[in-house]
């Protein structure tokens, strides 16, 4: 539960960014601005997630998760500061640089403590709650925004506003995750790979007292060992990045690897950067509904054709709130994928399956979205188009299954890092492109869908549960 409140305020914090930016109006911020601010975020995870990779697998899961987090949190505020638009991109990327540490860390501390019958299935449904980190944030964003004060900060030349407020409300959850983390066991599996057998033993023994309600003296096991131990080297800090990394892509992992970067690419990149945009795409709809172009989807409602200037009209119409259309919107959505990926949580011996599915789905979604004659239906193509997120939790259990324990963490950064840079073009890829050439941009990302697809069909073939338990 905690990991999962961490992994949503990872959601809350990024998506919510976007509505952050939606609503800063007294920055004056043109879609370039806006574009840059809203991928900003996903350029930190980008640039660090390969060193927080290596942190996860020396230092440990636990402090990777509980300093980052707090340092994040306190970096968020001083960004709600913020006297012009660079100033606050800039404290936005420190504030994402720590928070990312979070993306793997948690799958893998989850994965690591509790045995391999519930594994899939209890990172799937960590999954739910990160799904679900839009809704929240549209839920916090909502009232928060609808609130009436300016309070005057000549000493910063600044303006104190909701949408300053409403920063801090959306780095609420990684500091109560910070706090809530520490009070927890390192992994007893990373210690002992670490060398810290005793360590390790300590820590089962607490979780068999918790598990049990009895002491700890009542644990039965007194020694350790675990498959696939090796001892490391003394090394510099950048030869130890290497060796951290470099087995992931050497036999017999390179195939795999490839594989898997280029799924979790085409899942985030689809997901994120259609997402962010929304409210700017929802709030165009509106407004070309409310001067009366009533027919035609998504593409016909913002072209130039039906709208005007779409680029202007996005640049014209912030009005420092969010509608209440945005935030109906993304509820119902994003809980609706959190419930389908509850669901998918007890499918955990047909993952291959329900991920091809899922993808398959989405780019059935992108080709219907510009066929349909009208725009509610267009909108529910459109969400639908976005449920690649479904596939996230499958991913992060097939790094946990496929790679050993010495180089788990470094895997899973390696894939946040992939897929946050995908998201980093293609925000900016749809800014530009959905704005000028909607209808190609969605057929041609189908495809892009389609091939991912093609790509998870080699996948490893999912194998039953076995009846043999773990320890560790």
């Amino acid at each position: 539960m905690t990991c999962s409140l961490i992994l949503l305020a990872i959601g809350i914090d990024l998506f919510g960014f976007s509505l952050v930016v939606a609503a800063a109006c007294d920055l004056e911020l043109t879609v370039f601005q806006k574009g840059i601010l809203t991928s900003l975020p996903f350029v930190g995870i980008l640039l660090v997630s390969y060193l927080w990779g290596y942190v996860s697998d020396t230092r440990g899961r636990r402090f990777t998760l509980v300093i980052p987090l707090l340092l994040s949190f306190i970096l968020s505020c001083i960004s709600s500061l913020s006297p012009h638009w660079l100033f606050l991109g800039l404290f936005k990327f420190l504030c994402v640089c720590f928070a990312c540490a979070a993306n793997s860390a948690t799958y893998t501390l989850v994965g690591e403590s509790c045995i391999q019958r519930v594994r899939n299935r209890y990172m799937l449904m960590m999954t739910c709650l990160l799904l679900l980190s839009p809704a929240v944030a549209g839920v916090l964003t909502y009232p928060t925004l609808k609130l009436k004060f300016a309070v005057a900060m000549p000493w910063l030349n600044i303006v104190f506003k909701p949408w300053r407020l409403l920063i801090i409300v959306l780095a609420l959850p990684s500091g109560l995750g910070a706090l809530g983390m520490y009070f927890f066991s390192e992994s007893p599996k990373f210690l002992f790979n670490s060398g810290r057998s005793d360590e390790a033993l300590a820590v089962l023994r607490r979780i068999h007292a918790a598990n049990h309600r009895g002491s700890k003296e009542e644990y039965p096991v007194k020694t350790l060992s675990l498959e696939g131990y090796t001892q490391k080297k003394q090394m510099s800090l950048i030869r130890a990045m290497y060796e951290q990394s470099a087995p992931l892509f050497r036999k017999p992992y390179l195939w795999r690897s490839v594989q898997l970067f280029y799924i979790v690419a085409v899942v985030y990149i689809t997901n994120n950067s259609f997402l962010v945009w929304l409210p700017y795409i929802l709030n165009l709809i509106r407004i070309s509904l409310v001067d009366g172009a009533a027919t035609g989807n998504i593409c016909e409602l913002i072209s130039n054709k039906s709208g005007g200037n779409s680029t202007r009209n996005l640049e014209n119409t912030c009005i420092g709130t969010v509608e209440e259309s945005i935030i109906f919107t993304l509820i119902a959505s994003q809980s609706i994928f959190a419930f389908f990926n509850f669901l998918i949580s007890y499918l955990q011996n047909r993952r291959r399956v329900v991920l091809i599915c899922i993808l398959c789905l989405s780019s059935l979604s992108g080709t219907a979205l510009n066929l349909v004659p009208e725009p509610i239906s267009s909108v529910f193509f459109f969400m639908v188009f976005t449920c690649t997120c479904l596939g996230m939790g499958i991913l992060a259990s097939y790094f946990v299954d496929i790679y050993p324990t010495s180089y788990r963490g470094m895997a899973a950064c390696l894939s946040i890092m992939v897929g946050r840079s995908s998201t980093f073009i293609g925000i900016n890829a749809v800014g530009n492109l959905i704005f000028n050439q909607c209808q190609i941009t969605f057929y041609m990302w189908s495809l892009l869908v389609l091939s991912s697809a093609v790509a998870a069909w080699f996948l490893p073939p999912d194998k039953p549960a076995e009846a043999k338990q773990n320890a560790v």
